[in-house]
């Protein structure tokens, strides 16, 4: 028996540790001898009990910490202004040489210090050269800053990520990227009506779906009794939707695709036109909106180390112009983010939820997507609380409430974009005894709670006018307990409870009526 490393972080050279023989009900502790890393930021770590190299089921245990970066948030902090050269997407031959500028503005209260300096972080480096002197520079004034690269001798999209330190010590919001293609460019035939730039869809009366786990759909009559016109599924790359599109649509529902592939892939060469090219696809099969990607602020999600809202932005904005060239009626979404404050900041191994959008915003995302993405289901008070949530009574961080979370992402946009809620439920255990240890914020819900508060949440909803739509998570799911190797209490979300009844349904149709 071994304690073996799984994913995330490793924090040491160790890939295992022999365990021994443990008997039946005894506790065994097993040590292990960690380095934190030297940038700031938060890592985790899933090690895995495995016997014979077989992992035992449930037997998987996570290192979550916090580094101190030793670089106060407060007084030095950085924001990108403009590539002064070389933008996205710049093409060169192979080989050839370009100087890369970048424009930035120390905008804290406190001056850089002479040791400040960029230092190449991940992806691909372009150059020998790995870091560059930056110097002191003062409160409130810019700095061109610029590193001497070469374009690979391979042909594809190439992007390099860059970061500015103090001591070995990350800059919050110091992170910059350069996005190059090498090689010959693709010439691709002219559309015979091109529509470089479409406008956002905005606006449209609300409208209520389910996330779906059966896509024979035997909910369906119960779904538009309780008012739905919308249904969820999720899909993987490179898989096809048109199935279920046409299944949807068969049934009188509109269908929203969130599409999403492993965290990994996200470095791979050629990522953003691989990922615009297949949802271009599910758009022409007639999806009537498409999620891009899923919680992209977290490392289960997009690969740890190269988290950033920016990265993002950039696969948005070509997955946009792709699906609207595919399909001009397709609503686009961006990816909603984990509502979380865990991370204490943004960073390339976390991002919280409210840096995340701010600095999509910054991006220029708003011109790339019809409506906010946005996910809800740690809630457990009534949606127009503000505080009281059992998993922390002391706690207003918007993550743990609806209407809070509404209004701070509905304002981070300036109004300019209603929410799309592709997952929002209330979990209860009740029907099962029990809930993962994880979950026990949700101990207390009862069945007759969820309901109301699914009601209530639409009742909000279509009062503020901020929600275009919400998709409940999750109308028929089954799995109780252990998901796949992970403790997830996903049918104490479903409206469909394992008595066979739903009284969310009628709480829903006494607001909507049959659609």
């Amino acid at each position: 028996t071994k304690l073996t490393f799984l994913q995330g972080t490793q924090m040491t050279e160790l890939s295992e540790v022999t365990v021994g023989k443990v008997a039946s009900g005894a506790e065994k502790e097993i040590s292990l001898a960690l380095t934190v890393p030297a940038a700031g930021g938060a890592y985790e770590a899933q090690w895995v009990v495995t016997v014979k190299d077989e992992q035992i089921p449930q037997a998987i245990v996570t290192l979550a910490i916090r580094a101190n970066s030793g670089v106060s948030a407060e007084g030095i902090s950085a924001v990108f202004v403009a590539d002064v050269t070389v933008p996205d997407n710049t093409q060169f031959t192979n080989g050839e040489q370009f100087v890369k500028t970048w424009r930035v503005r120390n905008n804290g209260s406190e001056p850089w210090p002479e040791n400040t300096k960029l230092i190449f972080l991940a992806e691909h480096q372009m150059t020998a050269v790995s870091e560059v002197e930056v110097g002191e520079v003062a409160s409130g004034t810019e700095k061109d800053i610029s590193v001497e690269l070469t374009a690979p001798n391979e042909n594809g999209t190439f992007r390099g990520q860059w970061v500015l330190t103090v001591d070995g010590n990350q800059i919050p919001g110091g992170i910059m990227y350069v996005v190059i293609n090498a090689g010959e460019e693709v010439v691709v035939d002219p559309d015979p009506n091109p529509n470089p730039n479409p406008q956002p869809i905005t606006g449209g009366a609300f409208e209520l779906g389910g996330h779906i786990e059966s896509t024979g759909f035997p909910h369906s009559d119960l779904m538009h009794y309780a008012g739905m016109n919308w249904a969820k599924v999720q899909v993987r790359y490179p898989g096809s939707a048109g199935g279920v599109i046409a299944a949807a649509h068969a049934r009188g529902f509109k269908i929203q695709v969130s599409a999403l592939g492993p965290a990994g892939m996200v470095t791979d060469g050629g990522f953003n036109d691989t990922i615009a090219n297949w949802l271009a696809g599910i758009a022409a099969a007639g999806a009537d909106a498409i999620e891009v990607w899923n919680e992209p602020n977290l490392p289960r999600e997009w690969q740890s180390g190269h988290i950033s809202p920016e990265a993002y932005t950039q696969l948005l904005c070509k997955s946009y112009a792709a699906i609207k060239a595919a399909n001009p009626s397709a609503i686009v979404i961006n990816a909603a983010p984990a509502p979380t404050g865990w991370f204490g900041g943004c960073s390339p191994a976390g991002c919280d939820d409210l840096p995340w959008l701010q600095r999509m915003y910054n991006a220029g995302a708003a011109n790339c997507f019809d409506y906010i993405g946005a996910h809800h289901n740690s809630g457990a008070t009534p949606p127009s609380a503000t505080s009281g949530h059992p998993a922390d009574p002391g706690s207003t961080h918007h993550s743990w409430f609806f209407l809070p979370q509404t209004q701070l992402y509905f304002n981070t946009f300036g109004g300019a974009r209603q929410l799309f809620y592709t997952e929002l439920g209330y979990v209860s255990p009740e029907g099962y005894g029990w809930i993962p240890g994880t979950f026990n914020w949700g101990a207390g819900t009862t069945v007759a709670q969820q309901a109301q508060w699914l009601a209530e949440v639409v009742s909000l909803s279509s009062q503020t006018g901020m929600v275009r739509a919400v998709i409940v998570w999750n109308v028929d799911f089954s799995c109780y307990g252990d998901c796949g190797g992970v403790q997830d209490p996903q049918a104490g979300y479903a409206i469909m409870r394992p008595n066979g009844t739903c009284p969310a349904c009628d709480s829903l149709h006494a607001l909507l009526g049959t659609r």
